[in-house]
């Protein structure tokens, strides 16, 4: 008689299709929960941001302003400039690559008055205004 005997052998016993069904679609429904996560943090962030950042010291008398530009998008932005308040000078950034982000403060001392941030890019097709 021997070792084929008991009919199922020596080996690991036989797991029901059931159970690999649900675990295949557990995984499939998991995959589907993380990219709705991904794009709703990312669609809404995506696009050209124009974050402003005023610093002063403890006693008031200096004062830093930078604003941070930020490319969210897949693709990358030609010709980004940007001019702080209405009359103020243009300044040329370039290209900005997916996913970067350049600090820029104001050319010069007497500009700290501006009242928004004005940033356009790929030949003004993209523009943000950023009120301060």
């Amino acid at each position: 008689m021997g070792r084929w005997d008991s009919g199922r052998g020596v080996g690991f016993p036989r797991i029901g299709r059931n159970y690999i069904r649900i675990v295949k679609y557990g995984i499939f429904i998991g995959f589907i929960i993380v990219a709705v996560v991904v794009l709703s943090v990312f669609i809404p962030r995506s696009g050209l941001n124009v974050e402003i950042i005023e610093r002063s010291e403890v006693m008031g008398t200096m004062q830093t302003i930078s604003v941070r530009i930020s490319n969210n998008n897949f693709g990358t932005l030609n010709n980004v400039e940007v001019q702080f308040g209405d009359q103020g000078p243009v300044e040329s950034i370039g290209d900005m690559g997916p996913f970067s982000s350049v600090m820029i403060t104001p050319p010069d001392a007497d500009s700290l008055d501006f009242d928004k941030v004005i940033v356009t890019a790929s030949n003004g097709q993209v523009q943000t205004i950023r009120s301060r």
